[in-house]
């Protein structure tokens, strides 16, 4: 089936097409698969399916919902009429639906490439503009999964997300748990202050986990080791750095005087520094002028020198 595109570069649809668009909604297709399947342009159809507010996005998107309802409600009559697995699945669902959107959208999001660059770009061209609501879920996803890493580590983290309820596949959530730290680390500077604050909230949450489930005069032993390793991180073991005296905080006084006698030497002799200059010999008048005016002899010729200056450099 051909694709119209108008002037604006956006997909015209035909009747036929909303039909099947509608319809595909309903199987949550990929992006990849839908553009395929109704022989839209890859670069098109993604401009209409990312924009929420276009036919394209709103047509898929009822199509999603009303598969949703059609599968809850007969979950809830089956509930409702008391067959325990109609119940069960009924629960299932509703929990599930907790998180707003379902595991393929949150974790499986990244088959859309471009949402971990969207959220990316979003903070480093300060936050301008929204953030569509799948990339706000996944951002919730990467926030969730981060905090899996500073509690139990990266190893148990993807451990967390292989099983129920996230049951990703091992390399889904290595690529989830990358792109946690990646958002939440890359390119950060911190100074070694902060970093060992840091260090130090996780020893914190160990201590008192393994307070809770300490039963033996070892596991409290344990404990107390972990206690003493936080206190060495923030050098509570070391002393206090000794106060500077007063004396470093005042201010050094600097005094600027035109009297020799102030530094202890004597004055100087003005008409003997003059008898002395005008002894010279092979001196122009000028520069007599110019040595008497530098000794404070006669006062200073501003505009004179001025001149003076001017021609020289003409």
């Amino acid at each position: 089936m051909n694709a119209i595109i108008n002037d604006t570069e956006r997909i015209v649809l035909t009747d036929a097409q909303r039909v099947q668009l509608f319809e595909v909604g309903k199987l949550r297709w990929e992006e990849k698969d839908i553009a395929v399947f109704l022989g839209f342009p890859p670069d098109a159809f993604h401009r209409e399916y990312a924009d929420p507010g276009s036919e394209v996005s709103r047509l898929l998107r009822q199509g999603e919902l009303t598969a949703q309802f059609e599968i809850e409600h007969q979950l809830y009559k089956g509930a409702k009429s008391g067959d325990p697995d109609s119940v069960i699945d009924f629960n299932k669902a509703i929990r599930d639906r907790a998180f707003r959107l379902t595991k393929l959208d949150l974790f499986g999001g990244a088959e859309d490439e471009s949402l971990f660059e969207n959220i990316q770009r979003y903070y480093n061209e300060g936050c301008n503009g929204d953030m569509s609501a799948k990339e706000q879920a996944y951002l919730e996803i990467l926030q969730m999964t981060y905090s899996f890493v500073i509690q139990y580590g990266k190893r148990k983290a993807i451990k967390i997300l292989c099983k129920p309820p996230y049951s990703l596949s091992y390399e889904r959530a290595a690529d989830i748990i990358a792109e946690s730290i990646e958002m939440f680390n890359g390119g950060r500077r911190v100074t070694k202050e902060a970093m060992r604050h840091h260090l130090a909230d996780s020893y914190d949450t160990l201590y008192h986990a393994m307070v809770a489930e300490a039963k033996t005069p070892k596991d409290f032993a344990l404990a107390a080791q972990v206690l003493e390793k936080k206190a060495k991180l923030l050098q509570l073991d070391q002393p206090d750095e000794a106060p500077l005296d007063d004396g470093e905080y005042k201010r050094n006084i600097r005094l600027l005087s035109l009297d020799p006698g102030s530094i202890g030497l004597p004055k100087a002799n003005r008409d003997e520094l003059a008898a002395q200059i005008d002894a010279l010999e092979h001196l122009t008048d000028a520069e007599v002028h110019r040595l008497k005016m530098d000794a404070g002899i006669i006062d200073t010729d501003i505009i004179g020198i001025l001149e003076n200056v001017a021609q020289e450099e003409s």
